[in-house]
């Protein structure tokens, strides 16, 4: 093993992995050299002067001439992939490995960001293994694999005997070969027996939870059917959360940890193995979401001078970045965010009557963090700025609202602003066809009634990408969403939100309400 990584090789191991691939060319002019020699092999055996030719004559015609159409196709296509990844590493294959295994690929960063993720990484907690690195996040070879995505691998270690009349050559071939959630298949090639099975091992470490076989099992797994592929991940599932179960209790007794906490997400899934880690992770997804709620209820509750703590909401988003927080870390994103923290209490004082009431906290990120944490240890934090807020609110009728007329608002790329309220299909049509050309910057649709709505900005030269936000209706109030697509994703989106069929993936999308109603809040006055 070569131990940790030495000093990052200018601009980087990713790089140094892409420019790498132009040593490949001699094994392309080697190739295109075998494949001119088939070929004029094929020729001569043609041109030969023999009008009596026999059955074998015609098959060494065939052979060279097959074999020149293979290995030159071969030759040309070692060549193009060496010249794209060392010159052009956004096409690489090592960027496309990475840029797949990301939430959404479609949107993923340029290839600077990509290659500076794995990079720091890999110089953070790199172990190298002759030229595979192995992270806490990333294993880097050939192409990329994200460990938390990782589910089978193995070795490759196999001798091979070849006899060329009285000859035997031997050779031996070491791989190392991954298998991710997505049954995705990546093969790296090593030298040193003892390297690969010292990479195993780390590999082991980093993805605990995933399954070391051997390559004749491993074979297999490939082949699996759908239905035993979800029984995999199932079981790896249970082993991930009995690993950390036992972590957890292990650590319990000396971190002063209450284990009678169940952590209850925005999706309404739940887990009763609350770890500050968990914590931590559930304020990093509500952020790159834009915003986010979760909440820690105490299966017993927490009992202090006759009041009962009973549960910790959290609410937090991030408002000072306008950006997405897809490229930065969760300390990065800790600046750009803040967070409000809900306590529900009863109290039993007055004769046995219980009594809810709750009090609410804003602050930053960094703050409410160590307040859950000391919540999930039983611990009540000092409430002196506290605001005492009641559990149920009086229902306000609802107002009657006046019915607004559908609008569409487009903007030319010369920031000329058009607006029309008649409208037809047709009409959005051709506009949403203009985000595709060019020909609008920007197109703003109200439905009837004027609580449907979807503004997409087209993209720029520092982002090619386009921003929609979009309204939906719930039943307990409307929630503004954004996401960001290509052109002619964005294009089909329009259409289908004028057609009333509109009926994407939310989980896709991020929540921004909470945002949009303080926008709404400021644009008037505070009130």
């Amino acid at each position: 093993m070569s131990g940790n990584n030495t000093k990052m090789p200018k601009g980087g191991y990713c790089l140094q992995v892409t420019r790498k691939k132009l040593f490949s060319l001699w094994m392309a002019l080697l190739l295109l050299f075998i494949g001119v020699f088939l070929g004029v092999y094929g020729w001569m055996e043609w041109q030969a002067d023999n009008p009596a030719r026999e059955y074998m004559e015609y098959i060494k015609m065939a052979i060279g001439w097959g074999g020149a159409f293979v290995f030159i196709a071969m030759g040309m296509w070692t060549a193009y992939t060496s010249v794209r990844d060392a010159f052009f590493p956004q096409k690489s294959e090592l960027a496309n490995s990475i840029r797949s295994q990301l939430p959404y690929p479609d949107a993923a960063p340029g290839v600077l960001e990509l290659f500076a993720m794995v990079d720091r990484d890999i110089a953070a907690n790199g172990q190298w293994f002759e030229k595979v690195a192995v992270g806490k996040e990333w294993v880097l070879g050939e192409q990329a694999s994200y460990i938390p995505r990782i589910r089978v691998f193995s070795g490759r270690d196999e001798i091979r005997t070849h006899r060329s009349g009285e000859r035997v050559n031997t050779s031996r071939i070491l791989e190392l070969h991954i298998l991710d959630d997505r049954r995705q298949h990546q093969i790296t090639t090593l030298h040193n027996p003892k390297e690969l099975q010292a990479l195993l091992d780390c590999i082991s470490l980093r993805a605990p939870d995933a399954l070391r076989r051997p390559y004749s099992e491993y074979i297999s797994w490939i082949q699996k059917s759908d239905m035993e592929w979800e029984n995999m991940l199932r079981e790896y599932r249970v082993r991930q959360g009995e690993r950390d179960m036992a972590a957890f209790q292990s650590g319990g007794g000396d971190t002063g940890i209450n284990q009678n906490m169940i952590l209850t997400y925005s999706d309404g899934s739940v887990t009763s193995r609350v770890t500050p880690d968990l914590i931590r992770k559930a304020l990093e997804d509500c952020l790159r979401q834009g915003e986010g709620t979760f909440s820690l209820s105490a299966g017993c509750p927490v009992e202090r001078e006759g009041i009962r703590y009973v549960e910790m909401e959290c609410f937090a988003g991030g408002y000072e970045y306008e950006e997405d927080f897809e490229d930065l870390s969760f300390q990065e994103m800790k600046k750009f965010g803040e967070a409000e923290l809900f306590l529900k209490m009863t109290s039993t004082k007055d004769a046995g009557k219980a009594v809810q009431f709750g009090r609410m906290c804003q602050m930053d990120i960094p703050g409410a963090e160590g307040i859950l944490e000391a919540w999930i240890r039983g611990e009540i934090p000092n409430m002196k700025d506290w605001e005492a807020t009641p559990l149920f609110m009086e229902q306000e009728q609802p107002k009657k609202r006046e019915m607004i007329p559908p609008h569409l608002g487009l903007m030319s790329p010369a920031g000329v602003f058009q607006s029309h309220d008649r409208f037809t299909l047709e009409d959005v049509a051709v506009a949403a066809e203009g985000l595709v050309d060019g020909s609008y910057q920007m197109v703003d649709l109200t439905l009837p009634g004027g609580y449907l709505w979807m503004r997409i900005h087209a993209g720029d030269a520092s982002d090619g990408r386009c921003k929609v936000l979009v309204t939906r209706a719930d039943t307990d109030k409307l929630r503004y969403f954004r996401n960001q697509c290509t052109h002619r994703q964005a294009s089909d989106w329009l259409n289908a939100f004028a057609k009333g069929t509109f009926q994407p993936d939310w989980k896709e999308w991020k929540d921004y309400t909470r945002k949009a109603e303080k926008e709404y809040k400021k644009q008037r006055g505070g009130k």
